[in-house]
Protein backbone atom coordinates (compact mmCIF):
# COMPACT_ATOMS: atom_id res chain seq x y z
CA UNK A 1 0.00 0.00 0.00
CA UNK A 2 1.30 3.18 -0.51
CA UNK A 3 3.20 5.77 1.53
CA UNK A 4 2.92 9.62 2.18
CA UNK A 5 5.37 11.91 1.49
CA UNK A 6 5.07 15.56 2.74
CA UNK A 7 6.26 18.19 0.17
CA UNK A 8 6.99 21.29 2.14
CA UNK A 9 8.23 23.83 0.24
CA UNK A 10 8.94 25.58 2.57
CA UNK A 11 7.37 28.69 2.97
CA UNK A 12 8.13 31.94 5.05
CA UNK A 13 4.40 33.07 5.36
CA UNK A 14 0.93 33.94 4.16
CA UNK A 15 0.47 36.59 1.48
CA UNK A 16 -0.71 39.07 4.15
CA UNK A 17 3.03 38.83 6.03
CA UNK A 18 4.79 38.28 2.53
CA UNK A 19 3.25 41.90 1.97
CA UNK A 20 4.13 43.42 5.60
CA UNK A 21 7.68 42.15 5.51
CA UNK A 22 8.96 42.33 1.98
CA UNK A 23 10.90 40.97 0.86
CA UNK A 24 10.29 38.56 3.11
CA UNK A 25 12.87 36.43 1.99
CA UNK A 26 16.04 38.41 3.56
CA UNK A 27 14.01 38.72 7.01
CA UNK A 28 16.30 36.91 9.30
CA UNK A 29 13.71 36.92 12.17
CA UNK A 30 10.88 35.42 9.37
CA UNK A 31 14.19 32.90 8.42
CA UNK A 32 14.55 31.69 12.06
CA UNK A 33 10.50 31.36 12.57
CA UNK A 34 10.48 29.24 9.36
CA UNK A 35 12.93 27.18 10.54
CA UNK A 36 11.55 26.44 13.69
CA UNK A 37 8.30 25.57 12.13
CA UNK A 38 10.00 23.52 9.58
CA UNK A 39 11.34 21.28 13.31
CA UNK A 40 7.68 21.08 14.82
CA UNK A 41 6.23 20.13 11.35
CA UNK A 42 8.94 17.45 10.74
CA UNK A 43 8.52 16.19 14.34
CA UNK A 44 4.85 15.96 14.30
CA UNK A 45 5.67 13.62 10.89
CA UNK A 46 8.09 11.31 12.26
CA UNK A 47 5.91 11.01 15.53
CA UNK A 48 2.83 10.12 13.39
CA UNK A 49 4.27 7.80 11.10
CA UNK A 50 4.65 9.59 7.35
CA UNK A 51 7.54 8.10 5.32
CA UNK A 52 9.35 11.07 4.23
CA UNK A 53 9.55 14.72 4.01
CA UNK A 54 10.78 16.80 1.28
CA UNK A 55 11.88 20.31 -0.47
CA UNK A 56 12.35 21.75 -3.09
CA UNK A 57 15.72 23.47 -4.52
CA UNK A 58 15.13 27.53 -5.48
CA UNK A 59 17.07 30.06 -4.95
CA UNK A 60 16.83 34.01 -4.96
CA UNK A 61 13.48 34.06 -3.55
CA UNK A 62 13.05 37.12 -2.25
CA UNK A 63 8.61 36.82 -2.18
CA UNK A 64 9.72 33.86 0.92
CA UNK A 65 7.54 31.40 -1.15
CA UNK A 66 10.36 28.94 -1.91
CA UNK A 67 12.87 29.46 0.52
CA UNK A 68 15.77 26.29 -0.16
CA UNK A 69 17.99 27.31 -2.04
CA UNK A 70 20.47 24.30 0.18
CA UNK A 71 18.04 21.33 0.41
CA UNK A 72 20.65 18.79 1.63
CA UNK A 73 21.57 21.33 4.38
CA UNK A 74 17.81 21.24 5.39
CA UNK A 75 17.59 18.02 4.98
CA UNK A 76 20.50 17.19 7.81
CA UNK A 77 19.46 19.95 9.84
CA UNK A 78 16.03 18.76 10.09
CA UNK A 79 16.92 14.73 10.33
CA UNK A 80 18.65 15.77 13.89
CA UNK A 81 15.10 16.11 15.28
CA UNK A 82 13.45 13.08 13.77
CA UNK A 83 14.25 9.09 14.11
CA UNK A 84 12.45 7.19 11.52
CA UNK A 85 11.92 9.95 8.84
CA UNK A 86 13.16 10.09 5.29
CA UNK A 87 14.42 13.72 4.10
CA UNK A 88 14.74 14.53 0.53
CA UNK A 89 14.12 17.10 -2.12
CA UNK A 90 11.66 17.36 -4.72
CA UNK A 91 14.75 18.19 -6.36
CA UNK A 92 18.02 18.78 -6.72
CA UNK A 93 17.84 20.72 -10.26
CA UNK A 94 21.03 18.25 -11.62
CA UNK A 95 22.37 20.91 -14.71
CA UNK A 96 22.84 23.82 -11.98
CA UNK A 97 25.67 21.45 -10.30
CA UNK A 98 29.00 20.03 -11.07
CA UNK A 99 27.92 16.22 -10.87
CA UNK A 100 30.94 14.77 -8.67
CA UNK A 101 30.45 17.67 -5.88
CA UNK A 102 26.85 16.50 -6.03
CA UNK A 103 27.36 13.16 -5.71
CA UNK A 104 29.91 13.35 -2.54
CA UNK A 105 27.30 15.81 -0.92
CA UNK A 106 24.45 13.27 -1.65
CA UNK A 107 26.67 10.36 0.08
CA UNK A 108 27.90 12.28 2.76
CA UNK A 109 24.29 13.39 4.06
CA UNK A 110 23.23 9.67 3.46
CA UNK A 111 25.84 8.75 6.30
CA UNK A 112 24.60 11.34 8.09
CA UNK A 113 21.35 10.37 8.15
CA UNK A 114 22.37 6.51 8.14
CA UNK A 115 20.24 5.48 4.85
CA UNK A 116 17.31 8.03 5.36
CA UNK A 117 18.05 10.28 2.73
CA UNK A 118 15.93 10.05 -0.62
CA UNK A 119 17.33 11.78 -3.53
CA UNK A 120 14.76 13.76 -5.69
CA UNK A 121 15.88 15.23 -9.20
CA UNK A 122 14.72 18.25 -11.77
CA UNK A 123 15.73 19.75 -14.97
CA UNK A 124 14.63 23.61 -13.95
CA UNK A 125 12.14 25.72 -14.86
CA UNK A 126 13.08 29.09 -13.25
CA UNK A 127 14.82 31.16 -15.70
CA UNK A 128 15.81 34.28 -12.82
CA UNK A 129 18.16 31.65 -10.93
CA UNK A 130 19.22 29.10 -13.28
CA UNK A 131 20.03 30.99 -15.99
CA UNK A 132 22.41 33.02 -13.51
CA UNK A 133 24.04 29.71 -11.31
CA UNK A 134 24.24 27.69 -14.81
CA UNK A 135 25.68 30.52 -17.27
CA UNK A 136 29.24 28.75 -16.41
CA UNK A 137 27.83 25.29 -17.53
CA UNK A 138 26.25 26.67 -20.68
CA UNK A 139 22.48 25.65 -19.14
CA UNK A 140 19.31 27.78 -18.75
CA UNK A 141 15.82 26.67 -17.50
CA UNK A 142 13.35 24.92 -19.87
CA UNK A 143 10.85 24.13 -21.17
CA UNK A 144 9.70 20.75 -22.39
CA UNK A 145 9.44 22.07 -26.05
CA UNK A 146 12.70 20.18 -27.63
CA UNK A 147 14.50 23.57 -28.15
CA UNK A 148 18.23 23.85 -28.20
CA UNK A 149 17.70 25.34 -24.61
CA UNK A 150 15.92 22.20 -23.97
CA UNK A 151 18.35 19.68 -25.63
CA UNK A 152 21.05 21.55 -23.88
CA UNK A 153 19.62 21.03 -20.47
CA UNK A 154 18.73 17.47 -21.15
CA UNK A 155 21.25 16.44 -22.03
CA UNK A 156 23.24 17.86 -19.13
CA UNK A 157 20.33 16.50 -16.57
CA UNK A 158 21.20 12.88 -18.33
CA UNK A 159 24.92 13.29 -18.44
CA UNK A 160 25.32 14.35 -14.55
CA UNK A 161 22.41 11.64 -13.53
CA UNK A 162 25.46 9.16 -14.94
CA UNK A 163 28.03 10.44 -13.70
CA UNK A 164 26.58 10.47 -9.86
CA UNK A 165 25.12 6.97 -10.41
CA UNK A 166 29.16 5.82 -12.31
CA UNK A 167 30.97 7.96 -9.45
CA UNK A 168 28.94 5.77 -6.06
CA UNK A 169 29.19 2.73 -7.85
CA UNK A 170 33.21 2.05 -9.50
CA UNK A 171 35.89 2.42 -6.67
CA UNK A 172 38.09 3.69 -9.58
CA UNK A 173 35.76 5.72 -12.02
CA UNK A 174 36.91 7.13 -15.47
CA UNK A 175 34.19 9.26 -17.67
CA UNK A 176 34.43 10.41 -21.31
CA UNK A 177 31.51 12.12 -22.51
CA UNK A 178 30.11 15.45 -24.35
CA UNK A 179 30.35 17.54 -21.84
CA UNK A 180 32.58 15.96 -19.16
CA UNK A 181 35.04 14.08 -18.59
CA UNK A 182 37.16 12.25 -15.64
CA UNK A 183 40.11 12.64 -15.22
CA UNK A 184 40.38 16.13 -17.32
CA UNK A 185 42.00 15.83 -19.78
CA UNK A 186 40.82 12.39 -20.23
CA UNK A 187 44.30 11.00 -21.38
CA UNK A 188 45.31 11.66 -17.57
CA UNK A 189 47.03 14.75 -15.44
CA UNK A 190 50.44 14.06 -15.14
CA UNK A 191 53.02 14.56 -12.66
CA UNK A 192 51.01 13.62 -9.32
CA UNK A 193 53.30 14.73 -6.73
CA UNK A 194 52.60 11.90 -4.02
CA UNK A 195 52.64 9.04 -6.68
CA UNK A 196 55.27 7.08 -4.55
CA UNK A 197 54.16 8.55 -1.16
CA UNK A 198 50.64 7.56 -0.91
CA UNK A 199 48.69 7.19 -3.85
CA UNK A 200 50.53 4.18 -5.20
CA UNK A 201 50.37 2.87 -1.76
CA UNK A 202 47.13 3.62 -0.66
CA UNK A 203 44.84 4.97 -3.65
CA UNK A 204 42.29 3.38 -5.58
CA UNK A 205 44.25 0.46 -7.80
CA UNK A 206 44.83 1.90 -10.95
CA UNK A 207 43.91 5.38 -10.04
CA UNK A 208 47.96 6.95 -10.74
CA UNK A 209 50.14 4.81 -13.17
CA UNK A 210 53.92 4.17 -12.53
CA UNK A 211 54.90 7.69 -14.41
CA UNK A 212 52.69 9.51 -11.60
CA UNK A 213 49.34 10.13 -14.08
CA UNK A 214 46.32 10.43 -12.64
CA UNK A 215 44.14 7.92 -15.16
CA UNK A 216 41.29 7.85 -12.48
CA UNK A 217 39.38 8.97 -9.48
CA UNK A 218 37.94 7.10 -6.28
CA UNK A 219 34.53 9.78 -5.61
CA UNK A 220 34.35 9.34 -1.71
CA UNK A 221 32.77 8.62 0.68
CA UNK A 222 30.66 5.71 -1.07
CA UNK A 223 27.05 6.67 -0.27
CA UNK A 224 25.79 5.12 2.69
CA UNK A 225 22.49 3.17 1.23
CA UNK A 226 23.27 0.51 -1.37
CA UNK A 227 23.72 0.84 -3.83
CA UNK A 228 22.57 4.73 -3.09
CA UNK A 229 19.36 6.70 -1.67
CA UNK A 230 16.29 5.86 -3.45
CA UNK A 231 15.86 8.40 -6.66
CA UNK A 232 12.88 10.26 -7.50
CA UNK A 233 12.06 12.58 -10.38
CA UNK A 234 10.44 15.77 -9.55
CA UNK A 235 6.72 16.79 -11.08
CA UNK A 236 6.96 14.70 -13.95
CA UNK A 237 4.27 14.66 -16.37
CA UNK A 238 5.39 14.07 -19.93
CA UNK A 239 5.81 10.91 -22.02
CA UNK A 240 9.77 11.19 -22.36
CA UNK A 241 10.38 11.50 -18.62
CA UNK A 242 7.81 8.44 -17.58
CA UNK A 243 10.04 6.62 -20.13
CA UNK A 244 13.35 7.28 -18.50
CA UNK A 245 11.94 6.96 -15.31
CA UNK A 246 11.23 3.20 -16.04
CA UNK A 247 14.59 2.39 -17.65
CA UNK A 248 16.15 3.92 -14.64
CA UNK A 249 14.24 2.72 -12.05
CA UNK A 250 13.62 6.20 -10.85
CA UNK A 251 10.06 6.57 -9.34
CA UNK A 252 8.36 9.52 -10.76
CA UNK A 253 5.76 12.05 -8.61
CA UNK A 254 3.67 13.35 -11.32
CA UNK A 255 1.73 15.95 -10.95
CA UNK A 256 -1.38 15.14 -13.18
CA UNK A 257 -5.27 15.05 -11.90
CA UNK A 258 -6.69 12.96 -14.63
CA UNK A 259 -7.08 9.59 -14.02
CA UNK A 260 -6.64 8.63 -17.68
CA UNK A 261 -3.77 10.01 -18.34
CA UNK A 262 -2.16 9.01 -15.35
CA UNK A 263 -3.07 5.54 -16.27
CA UNK A 264 -1.13 6.02 -19.73
CA UNK A 265 1.54 7.79 -18.21
CA UNK A 266 1.91 4.47 -15.63
CA UNK A 267 1.84 2.41 -18.89
CA UNK A 268 4.55 4.35 -20.20
CA UNK A 269 6.75 3.41 -17.44
CA UNK A 270 6.31 0.24 -17.29
CA UNK A 271 7.49 -0.06 -20.66
CA UNK A 272 10.36 1.72 -20.15
CA UNK A 273 10.79 -0.62 -17.36
CA UNK A 274 10.88 -3.80 -19.00
CA UNK A 275 13.01 -2.45 -21.87
CA UNK A 276 15.65 -3.01 -19.01
CA UNK A 277 14.58 -6.14 -17.86
CA UNK A 278 12.15 -5.05 -14.96
CA UNK A 279 8.44 -6.04 -14.30
CA UNK A 280 7.50 -4.07 -12.37
CA UNK A 281 3.68 -4.30 -11.50
CA UNK A 282 0.88 -1.21 -12.65
CA UNK A 283 1.42 1.60 -9.94
CA UNK A 284 4.67 0.09 -8.20
CA UNK A 285 7.39 2.81 -8.69
CA UNK A 286 4.87 5.55 -9.20
CA UNK A 287 4.06 8.65 -7.12
CA UNK A 288 1.64 11.17 -7.33
CA UNK A 289 0.76 14.47 -5.95
CA UNK A 290 -1.85 15.51 -4.52
CA UNK A 291 -3.71 17.85 -1.71
CA UNK A 292 -5.88 16.89 1.08
CA UNK A 293 -8.07 18.61 3.04
CA UNK A 294 -9.44 16.70 6.10
CA UNK A 295 -12.09 17.57 8.33
CA UNK A 296 -13.69 15.44 11.51
CA UNK A 297 -16.41 13.35 10.50
CA UNK A 298 -19.83 15.58 11.57
CA UNK A 299 -18.52 17.76 9.24
CA UNK A 300 -21.82 19.11 7.47
CA UNK A 301 -21.46 18.92 3.76
CA UNK A 302 -22.20 22.77 3.29
CA UNK A 303 -19.47 23.13 5.90
CA UNK A 304 -16.84 21.22 4.34
CA UNK A 305 -17.60 22.89 0.73
CA UNK A 306 -17.55 25.93 2.65
CA UNK A 307 -13.75 25.36 3.88
CA UNK A 308 -12.65 24.26 1.54
CA UNK A 309 -13.40 27.10 -0.53
CA UNK A 310 -11.99 29.18 1.93
CA UNK A 311 -8.92 27.41 2.65
CA UNK A 312 -8.22 27.08 -1.19
CA UNK A 313 -8.50 30.97 -1.01
CA UNK A 314 -5.90 31.38 1.30
CA UNK A 315 -3.51 28.49 1.21
CA UNK A 316 -3.66 27.33 -2.41
CA UNK A 317 -4.53 30.68 -4.78
CA UNK A 318 -1.02 31.74 -3.85
CA UNK A 319 0.78 29.00 -4.84
CA UNK A 320 -1.53 27.45 -7.62
CA UNK A 321 -2.18 30.64 -9.18
CA UNK A 322 0.11 33.32 -8.36
CA UNK A 323 2.61 31.01 -9.13
CA UNK A 324 2.16 27.31 -10.69
CA UNK A 325 0.07 28.86 -13.13
CA UNK A 326 2.55 31.39 -14.44
CA UNK A 327 4.64 28.52 -15.29
CA UNK A 328 1.93 25.97 -17.07
CA UNK A 329 1.85 23.96 -13.99
CA UNK A 330 -2.26 24.31 -14.38
CA UNK A 331 -1.82 21.95 -16.44
CA UNK A 332 -1.95 19.11 -14.63
CA UNK A 333 -5.75 20.38 -13.54
CA UNK A 334 -7.10 19.80 -16.85
CA UNK A 335 -9.76 17.45 -18.04
CA UNK A 336 -9.60 14.57 -20.50
CA UNK A 337 -10.63 16.25 -23.68
CA UNK A 338 -10.59 19.81 -22.89
CA UNK A 339 -9.80 22.99 -24.57
CA UNK A 340 -9.48 26.55 -23.78
CA UNK A 341 -7.61 28.24 -20.53
CA UNK A 342 -7.45 26.08 -17.10
CA UNK A 343 -9.41 27.32 -14.98
CA UNK A 344 -12.29 28.54 -16.98
CA UNK A 345 -12.74 32.34 -16.56
CA UNK A 346 -15.18 32.60 -13.56
CA UNK A 347 -14.27 29.48 -12.00
CA UNK A 348 -13.73 29.17 -8.78
CA UNK A 349 -9.56 27.04 -8.27
CA UNK A 350 -11.41 25.20 -5.49
CA UNK A 351 -13.60 23.41 -8.19
CA UNK A 352 -10.66 23.31 -10.85
CA UNK A 353 -8.59 21.66 -7.97
CA UNK A 354 -11.36 19.02 -7.28
CA UNK A 355 -12.71 17.91 -10.09
CA UNK A 356 -9.41 17.42 -11.60
CA UNK A 357 -8.69 15.12 -8.92
CA UNK A 358 -5.80 16.95 -7.66
CA UNK A 359 -7.31 18.32 -4.17
CA UNK A 360 -9.09 15.08 -1.69
CA UNK A 361 -11.04 16.56 0.63
CA UNK A 362 -14.04 15.74 2.87
CA UNK A 363 -14.77 14.57 6.22
CA UNK A 364 -12.84 11.50 7.42
CA UNK A 365 -15.28 8.58 5.84
CA UNK A 366 -15.32 11.15 2.59
CA UNK A 367 -11.64 11.16 1.68
CA UNK A 368 -11.05 7.43 3.09
CA UNK A 369 -13.88 6.98 0.40
CA UNK A 370 -11.86 9.09 -2.67
CA UNK A 371 -8.69 7.41 -1.74
CA UNK A 372 -10.26 4.09 -1.81
CA UNK A 373 -11.14 5.25 -5.66
CA UNK A 374 -8.05 6.01 -6.34
CA UNK A 375 -6.18 3.05 -5.52
CA UNK A 376 -9.07 0.82 -6.53
CA UNK A 377 -7.83 2.32 -10.25
CA UNK A 378 -4.18 2.76 -9.84
CA UNK A 379 -2.26 1.18 -6.87
CA UNK A 380 0.67 3.57 -6.80
CA UNK A 381 3.56 3.21 -4.20
CA UNK A 382 3.82 6.84 -3.01
CA UNK A 383 0.96 10.33 -2.78
CA UNK A 384 2.85 13.32 -2.56
CA UNK A 385 0.85 15.79 -0.50
CA UNK A 386 1.40 19.41 -1.54
CA UNK A 387 1.24 20.53 2.27
CA UNK A 388 1.70 24.28 2.58
CA UNK A 389 3.04 24.68 5.65
CA UNK A 390 3.90 28.29 6.68
CA UNK A 391 0.80 29.43 4.66
CA UNK A 392 -1.59 27.20 6.41
CA UNK A 393 -1.79 27.96 9.85
CA UNK A 394 0.17 25.76 12.35
CA UNK A 395 -2.92 24.24 13.96
CA UNK A 396 -4.67 23.89 11.17
CA UNK A 397 -1.85 22.22 9.83
CA UNK A 398 -0.89 19.74 12.16
CA UNK A 399 -5.08 19.08 12.72
CA UNK A 400 -5.32 17.58 9.55
CA UNK A 401 -1.82 15.73 9.51
CA UNK A 402 -2.92 13.64 12.61
CA UNK A 403 -6.45 13.23 11.22
CA UNK A 404 -4.46 11.60 8.11
CA UNK A 405 -2.01 9.86 9.62
CA UNK A 406 -4.63 8.26 12.98
CA UNK A 407 -7.27 7.91 10.06
CA UNK A 408 -6.39 7.34 6.39
CA UNK A 409 -3.57 5.87 6.61
CA UNK A 410 -4.55 2.64 8.96
CA UNK A 411 -7.08 2.11 6.82
CA UNK A 412 -4.74 1.86 3.89
CA UNK A 413 -2.03 -0.48 5.51
CA UNK A 414 0.11 2.36 5.07
CA UNK A 415 3.00 1.73 7.46
CA UNK A 416 5.41 3.82 9.26
CA UNK A 417 8.07 5.43 8.15
CA UNK A 418 10.04 2.32 7.90
CA UNK A 419 13.77 2.80 8.87
CA UNK A 420 14.23 1.48 12.38
CA UNK A 421 14.87 4.20 14.86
Amino acid sequence: MPETILQVYPSMGDEEEMLKRRPIGRDNEAYQHMLEGLVEVCKAADELGYWGITHVEHHMHSEGMEISPAPLLLNVYLASFTKRLRHGQLGLVLPAHDPIRLAEEIAIADHMLKGRLFVGMARGYQARWQNILCQRFGVTSTASDQSEADQRNRLLFNENFKIMKAAWANDLFTYDGPTYQVPYPHEGIENWPPTETITGKYGVPGEVDEAGTVKGVGVVPRPYSEPHPQMFQAFGASPGTLQWCGEENVTPTILMGSMTKLKQLCEIYVQGAESRGRHPKFGEGIGVCRTFYIFENGTSDDEVRARIRQSVERYEAPVWQGWYQQFGFMEGARLDDEEGPVPKPGEHLADRLINSGLLIGGTVDQVKRQVEDFLGQLPIDYFVWLFHWGMIPRDEGLRMLDLYANEIMPEFGMSTAGVPA
